[in-house]
């Protein structure tokens, strides 16, 4: 298998076809059958683009049946067409229109949309997450802004059922702000982000909508993050 580099990733999607298949996958796993409704290209030919993906380590699958289910491969190809799509310029708002996946989503499996940027700010103003420098986001929002556990983490996160010191060390980074690209402003990244994710679907929180990233906060998420952090997410909606 040819190896990896920036070369293959940036060839793999520089095909408008197979960009548009990352672009679809970001809202969440897909069956080729759904690809095919959304994309303007035979099965033959999207097979060979998926090939090409997969191959690049940019997306993985999985059987479902007698269907095969297509899903990004991992947390940085997420970021990858975060990134990307951040580069648009941003569209009008529509005031009556939040569509599900701005209010909550998933960013592979950490929490993003207006409830993943609400958390991130209620951590910031909290101390439980700060700046290594103290200061803003860097004007460049294209950069991952590394983040450190504030001098309330402990406590902030130990509400929510995280324990710190069960996060272990590993190649992938600690914590970091993802740009959200609806937003336009970072929410929680890296491991303490997943296990963030993690804790509020075990308390179920949130709920997933069928295979989409669009989640749902429930009632009893919606208390307890008024009560432990006085967040109103349902004013967000």
């Amino acid at each position: 298998m040819q190896e990896l580099n920036v070369f293959t990733i940036t060839s793999a999607i520089a095909d408008p076809v197979r960009l548009s298949v990352m672009m679809y996958l970001i809202r969440g796993s897909a069956s080729v059958t759904e690809i095919l409704n959304k994309l303007d290209v035979s099965q033959s030919n999207l097979s060979n683009h998926l090939a090409v993906l997969k191959n690049a380590g940019l997306i993985k699958s999985f059987p479902l049946g007698r269907q095969k289910i297509y899903e990004l491969a991992n947390p940085e190809a997420a970021q990858l067409i975060e990134l990307l799509l951040n580069l648009q310029p941003p569209s009008p708002k529509k005031e009556k229109e939040i569509k599900p996946i701005q209010f909550a989503r998933t960013c592979y499996d950490h929490l993003a949309g207006k409830l993943g940027v609400a958390l991130f700010e209620a951590f910031i103003r909290d101390r439980a997450i700060i700046y290594p420098t103290e200061t803003a986001v860097d004007e460049n929002k294209l950069l991952s802004k590394i983040i450190l556990p504030g001098p309330n983490a402990e406590s902030v996160f130990g509400k929510l059922g995280i324990d710190l010191s069960a996060i272990k060390p590993s190649r992938r980074k600690y914590a970091y702000g993802c740009m959200d690209w609806t937003e336009r402003t970072p929410h929680l990244a890296g491991a303490l982000g997943a296990a963030l994710c993690g804790s509020f679907f075990e308390k179920k929180w949130i709920a997933r909508k069928d295979r989409s990233r669009s989640i749902a906060l429930t009632t009893a998420g919606g208390l307890a993050l008024k009560n432990l952090l006085g967040l109103d997410i349902a004013s967000l909606a």
